[in-house]
């Protein structure tokens, strides 16, 4: 190919160069991104409260009744109490009650004074130790990577 043919090409190359990179999408943040993390949360949640927020962390506890509510592990003593939503009929959703994983959740933090007879009835939904003030969020998404 001569110089003058190998000229005119290059201009078809940059422009099949360009069209190739727009095709691609940009390089994008983890879904998770702008996740905290649910010790992180837990240790101040004063701060996030009545807040929207998206929390991040594993599935220590479900409800063993309906699966209407799940625990987030903080890796203290005290789990992050994640509520589905009810509506004048129910649940909006609800969870398996086998699940376990790591999972993503938004919703509305808040800190909440417990009764004796709201723990009494979380501890036999499977609540490991309902506490008298806990850490929730009024969830309104929960994604879950299930184990494998």
């Amino acid at each position: 190919m001569s110089t003058l043919g190998r000229l005119c090409s290059l201009p078809v190359l940059f422009c099949f160069a360009v069209l190739a990179g727009a095709c691609q999408s940009e390089p994008s943040s983890p879904p998770d991104a702008a996740a905290q993390a649910a010790a992180e949360v837990a240790a101040k949640p004063s701060r996030l409260a009545d807040t929207t927020v998206t929390v991040q962390g594993r599935i220590s506890t479900v409800c063993q009744k309906k699966g209407c509510w799940l625990a987030l592990d903080t890796g203290r003593a005290m789990p992050i109490r994640v509520l589905v939503p009810r509506t004048d009929d129910g649940y909006e959703f609800t969870v398996p009650t086998t699940l376990a994983g790591e999972a993503t959740v938004t919703g509305t933090l808040r800190t909440v004074e417990l009764d004796s007879a709201t723990q009494n009835h979380l501890a036999e939904d499977g609540a490991s130790s309902a506490r008298a003030r806990e850490v929730q969020i009024a969830a309104t998404g929960i994604r879950v990577v299930p184990d494998a």
